[in-house]
């Protein structure tokens, strides 16, 4: 596959840095120092808000650019937050086990609203881009019974909403993803490689 051009990811997920790799770009990823566990988002602006901490993520990193290795000169910064909205309720990540069994008991039989908003910020001209796309997934019968791995292998860690789309596939969950699968994991990948100027490319590709 032919590389793509090179992404300081304002993130350390390993599942975003894992679908831009996936995609082809070279992926340099920096934490942005900031603490959003605190923030309140609103469930009917969740796109907005979603982006709008996107923004800020990838300004903390550029104004940290002394952070960066030297090879990133010109990379475009690339920052993403997602949340789940049930029943009007925002969704973030879990706070500990309880909170996220509480949040995926809710989250089963109902319609989860996954919002990813982005950030693109160019670190050469500064041109910015923020957008957000949405996916729905709805959890089957049976989901319930299947929480105890779940739990075992603490696979709600750092997950929006206590959960990763791709994890529970590999599980065996019950469900149905309406939308773009990559917005759930994390970023919408048709949509940034729209934006780059780069061919789509499907999640099994």
């Amino acid at each position: 596959m032919m590389e793509r051009r090179s992404i300081i990811l304002a993130s350390s997920s390993p599942r975003r840095r894992a679908l831009l790799e996936k995609a082809g770009y070279r992926v340099c990823c920096i934490a942005p120092r900031i603490d959003d566990g605190g923030m309140a988002l609103r469930p009917a602006k969740a796109r907005a808000d979603c982006a709008s901490l996107a923004w800020f993520k990838a300004v903390q990193v550029w104004i940290e650019r002394d952070r960066w290795p030297l090879d990133a000169a010109g990379a475009m910064i690339v920052a993403a937050d997602t949340v789940c909205v049930v029943d009007g309720l925002v969704l973030g990540k879990p706070r500990d086990a309880v909170d996220a069994r509480t949040m995926l008991e809710r989250a089963t039989g109902r319609d989860i609203r996954v919002v990813t908003g982005v950030c693109l910020l160019d670190s050469k001209t500064k041109d910015r881009e923020l957008f957000a796309d949405e996916a729905i997934v709805r959890f089957g019968e049976g989901t319930i019974d299947l929480l105890d791995e779940h739990f075992a292998h603490e696979r709600w860690r750092d997950r929006a909403g206590g959960f990763n789309l791709e994890e529970v596939a590999a599980a065996g969950w019950p469900f149905e993803c309406i939308g773009d699968p990559s917005t759930v994991i994390g970023l919408p990948m048709r949509m940034i490689n729209e934006r780059l100027g780069e061919p789509p490319m499907e999640l099994g590709s």
